[in-house]
């Protein structure tokens, strides 16, 4: 295993984007596109029912590993959109009750259940951040005994504030509410095993911190939740037997399978298995280490320029991204200039978030600190 010959693009640049778009490992990336080649060159002689109707196999079994849970307790989609909107009519919230989440969640985390709501007159509370965190004790406080569905996200996109799951499920638990998570920043760099928290649902994406190609969601759905939910989102899929096709039934399966539902770009599934098995080869903790070593080389490196660090300091809220901004600098402007030098981050809300990954390197946050410190000279505003 090497990381310059396993993720080329880490030798050619400085990518510290993987709350955006991660890199992918050269297993992943040879895996699709040698299936994507089998596909144009052979069609169905080498894919055939067979091996369609068993594709998510390793994908259910590596993400079931990653997680603690049971290879039928995980469903495959195309999005983790899907999931949440799929998931959010079959709880159908009902009049009356509360569906709590945060004011800076990710929207897809938030939207189908306010679709949902507007349909069956539930209320959404949005719990308020300021400076873009969210007090976990105000969101705690929040799940009373109106509450019906809580869906936040592990890690919020922006700040990469971290919440503590265990606290919030028992929270959940306690008022009956329905637990939902969006693990799509957090999953591939933050360890979390369903068997340690009572999560209902939890929904991720695969082409973060997973390292996956885009084009696939995966999704846990609680045993025990598992034969009350009718998935709001069916298919051809949807039934048991995929092809025993018969317009007149659907006779789901009795686990998390009976949230899949299409065809889609199958070849990714098998993708993402690939970069899955790869970081649990490395662990899961010691990922989570390495980022936190470069996020803490970061802030003490930028601690005496003339930037703010947005995101939780405290070690028990952070995460693997780390949101900054100059007091005086646009933040699109400091994302352009650092693109300029081939170093890549993102701009979200008014600061530049930096996220690096498994491939980042130390020598990668000296460049970073060197270039802001460059940034902030040139654009050092003029005394009044």
């Amino acid at each position: 295993m090497s990381i310059e010959t396993d993720f080329p693009a880490s030798a050619k640049l400085t990518y510290l984007n993987a709350a955006n778009v991660a890199l992918m490992p050269r297993s992943a990336s040879d895996y699709v596109e040698a299936w994507q080649r089998d596909i144009a060159e052979n069609g169905s002689l080498n894919f055939d029912e067979v091996a369609e109707d068993l594709v998510f196999d390793e994908v259910r079994g590596a993400f079931a590993k990653l997680i603690g849970a049971g290879a039928t307790d995980v469903a495959v989609a195309s999005s983790a959109s899907e999931f949440v909107s799929s998931i959010a009519w079959a709880v159908m919230p009902a009049a009356g009750t509360r569906i709590v989440t945060t004011d800076v969640v990710f929207p897809s985390t938030s939207y189908p259940w306010a679709r949902v709501a507007r349909h069956t007159g539930a209320e959404m509370h949005y719990v308020a951040a300021r400076d873009d965190v969210v007090d976990e004790e105000e969101l705690i406080a929040a799940i009373d005994d109106r509450t019906s569905v809580v869906s936040i996200s592990h890690v919020e996109y922006s700040t990469g504030q971290r919440f503590n799951l265990k606290r919030i499920a028992d929270a959940a638990a306690h008022v009956g509410a329905f637990f939902m998570v969006d693990a799509s920043q957090s999953l591939g760099a933050v360890p979390l095993d369903v068997r340690e928290v009572a999560i209902d649902a939890l929904v991720t994406t695969s082409y973060k911190w997973l390292c996956g190609p885009f084009g696939v969601g995966l999704a846990y759905i609680s045993p025990k939740r598992q034969q009350v939910l009718d998935p709001g989102i069916t298919g051809w899929r949807s039934h048991s037997e995929i092809y025993d096709l018969q317009a007149k039934r659907c006779v789901y399966h009795n686990d998390a399978r009976r949230f899949e539902f299409s065809t889609m770009a199958y070849g990714c599934a098998g993708a993402l298995a690939k970069s899955i098995e790869y970081l649990q080869v490395i662990g899961i903790p010691d990922i989570m280490n390495q980022n936190l070593a470069l996020a803490d080389q970061l802030i003490k490196g930028i601690s005496g320029l003339d930037i703010q660090v947005v995101s939780p300091m405290s070690r028990e809220a952070r995460s693997s991204i780390v949101s900054c901004k100059f007091p005086h600098i646009e933040s699109k402007t400091v994302v352009q200039e650092l693109g300029e030098k081939k170093i890549f981050v993102s701009p979200r809300r008014d600061y530049f978030r930096v996220s690096p990954h498994l491939y980042n390197t130390s020598r990668d946050i000296d460049h970073l600190v060197e270039e802001l410190t460059a940034i902030g000279k040139a654009n050092r505003r003029a005394p009044e």
